[in-house]
């Protein structure tokens, strides 16, 4: 999640690259380029046409079975832990029956619907025409509405909201969800002007105090360099540097980040990868309904760009990485469930670990339909633990009120603390923000809560708190209260200094720092990756959905010490008092469990159990 890409549009903000110094570009070593704007893809021939709507429906699977067997899975101590299925096997036993599959053909059928089921078992796509649309619905039920970003169709003209799901459809699928049809670049690039001008406050920000910087310092200009780390540097900290050093360098790993309607440029990656002297693996693309076979580049694709350089320096011996963009809808569920259907379906081999940076506050997703559709989505997410994927989310960089940021001064009616999705869903790992201080040797020397609001006069902050989801098994060992917490684990965030990352300004490539958990997550995810790598590579499983064995070892004092270096100081409280969070000893909803040691944690995997 980052400021330079949180767009305004409804119910949908991009949830990690924060900011980016402005001088970074303007003013910093560069290397010229040609002006053109990257060609956007051709849309997809298959996607909806003026003439017809497609809605996906849940259909009626084994909802507490595949969630059973989710926990079971990923619980360390289950009789089987990391015993994960195929998507073949996973779909057969939980997903809707042939019988039931039957009786949704024969309904469509005589709708005159096209059907096609996904291979998940969990959803299939009812295509028809919008007057068959209407006739079911009613005249006023069914609207499309084209904006500068995509072709959009929705229930409910009078509210945007979900009508109930009419007969004879609700006979044989649990809900109907509305469908975009074709994501369409904007009419310009306006990557540029998102930028946003970070202006100091009060104290004299932090710098990079780190040495040595690191292959890289000739990418950069003087004024930008004091606050930015070279990818060398943070990967000291973490045990990245040293599973480097022990020959785990990105052969063999499996890693997937999903989009929601960004891109990337290989020109910027490898632009970076020669700035830093590491290798950028190749990408391989794979693009959601309505968006192609080729990236769709929009004003959102920083963080396309932070997300695929940041996987790249920690994994650049890969033979790939995958990168999945589907196209974003007024309701975000609805992209990140495609997203997750998306990577299960379509990518060969299946990834091991899955990273988002795009989510939505919780807050702007709730309504009518919408707790079901956010159940259907969190299914998906257990589907990917029974399959053995790890999915990691930035949690958002809205501090602890991030719902409340953009009303100024907000009456206290409205100050609430507020939690992203999915970085909020029980079966996804949250991932909040730090800000890391290097000494000699890039070590450690103090890590804090993400919080730049002492330095800029439009803050940034790691966002944490409660969640509107109950509180899952593998947490109540760090909490009482009743409600899921986020996030989960945390990672540098912040921009001073920031995470280096190659951008394009007036038909230059330079390097700018930039900020947000949208960086901590694909890192932290990559570095799962290599431990995943290793594990494979030992004969064993992939981790699959990893938090019940991050809270595990959080809950033996020796385990939580050495895999995890906990925050205990700094808040993540913007704009206003809201009550929350403040680092503590142990688990707290500003960092989580704190920055896992990824050299360390290696080392405490469990074995799968015996089959």
């Amino acid at each position: 999640m980052s400021r330079t890409t949180n767009l305004v549009r409804p119910l949908f903000v991009a949830a990690g690259a924060s900011a980016v110094l402005a001088s970074a570009l303007v003013a910093g070593p560069a290397v010229a380029t040609p002006e053109a704007v990257p060609t956007p893809a051709s849309v997809s021939q298959a996607a909806t046409t003026a003439d017809e709507l497609t809605f996906t429906a849940a259909l009626p699977y084994d909802r507490r079975g595949l969630l059973r067997t989710a926990r079971a899975i990923s619980s360390p101590g289950s009789a089987s832990y990391r015993n994960f299925l195929t998507l073949k096997e996973a779909a057969k036993r939980f997903g809707a029956t042939p019988a039931q599959r039957a009786a949704l053909r024969e309904v469509a059928s005589d709708l005159g619907m096209k059907v096609s089921f996904s291979a998940t078992g969990l959803t299939a796509r009812l295509t028809a025409p919008v007057t068959t649309w209407t006739e079911i619905f009613g005249r006023d039920g069914i609207a499309a509405e084209r904006d500068p970003w995509l072709v959009l169709v929705y229930a409910d003209t009078e509210t945007g909201t979900y009508l109930p799901t009419p007969q004879p459809l609700a006979s044989v699928v649990r809900m109907l969800m509305p469908e975009e049809s074709i994501l369409q670049p904007p009419t310009a690039r306006a990557a540029a002007s998102s930028r946003q001008v970070l202006a100091s406050v009060d104290d004299t920000p932090p710098t990079n105090l780190g040495t040595p910087f690191g292959p890289g310092a000739e990418c950069l200009f003087d004024d930008v360099m004091p606050y930015t780390y070279a990818p060398s540097q943070l990967q000291v900290p973490y045990g990245t540097a040293a599973l480097h050093a022990q020959g785990l360098r990105g052969a063999g790993t499996r890693i997937v980040n999903i989009a929601g309607g960004y891109a990337f440029s290989r020109e910027g990656m490898e632009f970076a990868a020669d700035c830093f002297e590491y290798r950028a693996p190749p990408v391989r693309f794979t693009g959601g309904p309505g968006v192609g076979a080729t990236p769709v580049f929009t004003s959102g694709d920083l963080e396309g760009e932070l997300d695929t350089q940041t996987i790249a320096a920690v994994v650049p011996e890969a033979t790939r990485i995958d990168y999945v963009e589907v196209a974003q809808t007024y309701v975000e569920y609805l992209a990140l469930m495609t997203g997750a259907e998306q990577m299960m379906t379509r990518l060969s081999p299946l990834p091991d670990v899955a990273t988002m940076s795009f989510g939505a506050c919780e807050r702007g997703l709730i309504g009518p339909g919408m707790g079901a559709l956010r159940a259907v989505t969190d299914d998906h997410f257990a589907l990917a633990g029974i399959l053995g994927i790890t999915v990691l989310a930035a949690a958002g960089d809205g501090g602890s009120s991030d719902c409340s940021q953009f009303v100024p001064d907000p009456p206290a009616a409205t100050r609430v603390n507020s939690v992203q999705y999915p970085a909020s869903s029980p079966w996804v790992t949250g991932v909040g923000g730090t800000r890391i201080v290097l000494g000699e040797g890039n070590e450690r020397v103090a890590e804090y809560v993400w919080n730049d609001s002492p330095y800029e006069e439009t803050a940034d902050g790691g966002t944490g708190g409660p969640s509107l989801a109950a509180r899952p098994w593998y947490q109540k060992p760090v909490t009482a209260a009743d409600r899921r917490l986020v996030p989960d684990i945390a990672a540098h965030a912040s921009i001073y200094a920031g995470w280096p990352v190659a951008l394009r300004d007036q038909g230059l490539l330079g390097i700018a720092p930039v900020a947000g958990t949208s960086a901590a997550s694909p890192f932290s995810a990559a570095n799962l990756a290599l431990i995943a790598a290793a594990e494979r590579k030992a004969g064993r499983p992939p981790l699959g959905f990893i938090s019940p064995l991050l809270y595990d070892l959080a809950s033996k004092p020796r385990n939580y010490s050495t895999a995890f270096y906990d925050i205990t100081e700094g808040s993540n409280q913007l704009y206003f008092e809201a009550g929350c969070c403040i680092a503590t000893k142990g688990y707290d909803q500003a960092t989580g469990l704190g920055a896992l040691e990824f050299d360390e944690l290696i080392r405490m995997i469990p074995r799968p159990a015996r089959r």
